[in-house]
């Protein structure tokens, strides 16, 4: 049930079926940060200064969980120049797309929802998903910039897997007064529990065999 609050809305994520959020800028890593890479599919044409900035939050927060993150800016306009890496998907690149209503049609009711992750039974998934209408409406809304704590909490579905909400934090199925307090701030982080699961599933991750090779079959994925 989505309940409506006097001054902040409760913000849901789908996709998935007391501590407050601290900074972990001072954790101290022995071992190499592991790496993911993110290819960010533009179908909703967000402004470049403004992708990049989200993608600029977005790897600081995993930074400060201790992982090191890779986002290649992937778009149908860049089709002929964009990165090599678009085109790859598998346990260590995966694949979020940014969609506006027009491009997906099943969330044009769903102005509470701001992003979706696709797990398969296991907890495995490979494909996230950023409502590009409803967070602009939200955005405008509050005067602050919500679009990468969003790339960063479906991109946490997909390391973390099932079962991956929290009570509190960047993994919070709804975003209250005080997440949305948090974000302003910058301080609406990965829990440390999560930070270190985060590091423990991705160590012995290894590349496997590529399960889209073109950025056509990426785009059919929808």
């Amino acid at each position: 049930m989505i309940r409506k609050h006097k001054v902040f809305a409760a913000l849901v994520f789908i996709g998935l079926s007391s501590l407050p959020a601290i900074s972990q800028k001072d954790y101290q890593f022995a071992a190499p940060s592991p790496q993911i890479t993110i290819s960010v599919h533009d179908y909703a044409d967000v402004a470049p200064l403004r992708l990049a900035a989200a993608q600029m939050e977005a790897r600081r927060i995993f930074e400060q969980a201790g992982l090191e993150t890779v986002w290649l800016s992937c778009s149908p306009k860049l089709e002929k120049t964009e990165p090599e890496g678009c085109s790859l998907v598998d346990s260590t690149h995966l694949v979020l797309k940014i969609l506006s209503a027009e491009t997906d049609a099943n969330m044009r009711d769903r102005g509470d929802v701001l992003g979706n992750a696709l797990l398969a039974g296991d907890g495995t998934g490979y494909y996230a998903y950023a409502f590009q209408d409803h967070i602009g409406i939200l955005e405008q809304k509050f005067g602050f910039a919500v679009l990468g704590y969003v790339l960063t909490h479906e991109v946490g579905h997909l390391l973390l897997g099932s079962n991956s909400h929290a009570v509190n934090g960047i993994m919070s199925p709804h975003w209250n007064g005080a997440e949305l307090r948090r974000i302003s701030e910058g301080t609406l982080l990965f829990l440390p529990s999560e930070s270190r699961m985060l590091r423990e599933r991705l160590r012995p991750r290894r590349a496997d065999v590529p399960i889209v090779t073109s950025a056509k079959a990426i785009a059919e994925a929808n």
